[in-house]
């Protein structure tokens, strides 16, 4: 019997009994600022998994992940039972405002920037035909919606708003966004606290940069298109504390490279492992860099990591 995968296990059955706590409503989504507070037991528990690994006891890489879980159930129902919060609002009642935005298809951007922030809530992004449109709910002073343009490219930052002085946990937010199909997009996605979904699938990228959060995310990726410009699409991850699912469209190339973190990493067929150890790389089946292909670099966190063929 494998007790550290049972005890990583464990861990992510914490993380996912959390979300779906948030998601039911039986716990606020504020929460995770409680976990997220204890970061430094992170660190504790990566000093003792390393500790672990070196002197290959078990018992100690055990520890570690018991450490993780610990710390959630610490932070998700102790603090939150005696009235500590991070970081220190004050929490009044506000009420969730509706918006809609958008800026019409512009023929002479080509190529844009964009950065795409979620919330506490759900978060959706795809690609549509105006340059840039957002709708949804945010119990926050405004939404960000700014979008300028400069000969032939965009620069977009869109978000649900944020409010440094009052927010009641149990408000949640929600923004679909979508953006052009016709530009080349570097794209920045911040999901916040957040069950995120990125269809990225008829988006044409140069580059993709994704700061996970505290959520539940899927995002799938289209095929690399000529018209990008691209031979080597870099995809930074950072995993955050999430369930994160990677999806890549059969055909496509990707090499694939994880770093980090304490994560259970599954992947499907047509994905081979081309490291030993706790080197994890990984490339699709007949990976060619001499063609277009996905460079993916995840940085692991706490959670699940799941990367499928579609």
């Amino acid at each position: 019997m494998d007790l550290k995968r049972a005890a990583e296990g464990l861990t992510i059955v914490g993380i996912g009994a959390i979300l779906l706590a948030n998601t039911l409503g039986y716990l606020p989504w504020s929460v995770w600022w409680n976990v997220l507070s204890l970061w430094p037991l992170l660190i504790v528990a990566a000093g003792v998994d390393i500790i672990g690994r070196g002197t290959d006891n078990t018992w100690l890489r055990v520890l570690s992940s018991l450490l993780v879980v610990g710390g959630l159930i610490y932070g998700a129902f102790v603090m939150t039972s005696a009235g500590r919060w991070f970081p220190v609002v004050s929490f009044e009642a506000s009420q969730s405002t509706a918006f809609d935005e958008s800026e019409p298809h512009s023929a002479r951007v080509k190529i844009g920037t964009a950065e795409i922030s979620g919330g506490f809530g759900e978060f959706t992004l795809g690609a549509g035909r105006d340059l840039v449109s957002a709708s949804g709910e945010t119990p926050f002073d405004a939404p960000v919606f700014d979008v300028a343009v400069s000969g032939n490219e965009a620069m977009v930052d869109v978000g649900v708003g944020e409010s440094p002085q009052a927010w009641q946990g149990s408000t949640r937010s929600s923004i679909d966004v979508q953006l052009d199909r016709s530009v080349v997009w570097d794209l920045t996605i911040k999901a916040g606290v957040a069950t995120t979904k990125a269809d990225l699938g008829d988006l044409m990228l140069s580059a993709l940069d994704v700061e996970a959060g505290v959520s539940d995310s899927m995002i799938e990726l289209g095929r690399i298109r000529a018209a990008s410009g691209v031979t080597a699409l870099p995809v930074r991850i950072e995993a955050g504390v999430s369930t994160l699912k990677l999806r890549i469209p059969r055909g496509a190339q990707a090499r694939i490279s994880v770093q980090g973190g304490i994560s259970s990493i599954n992947v499907g067929d047509g994905i081979e492992r081309v490291s030993d150890g706790d080197d994890k790389r990984y490339e699709t089946a007949g990976f060619d860099d001499g063609d277009a292909f996905y460079d993916v670099v995840i940085e692991g966190g706490v959670g699940a990591i799941d990367i499928q063929l579609y």
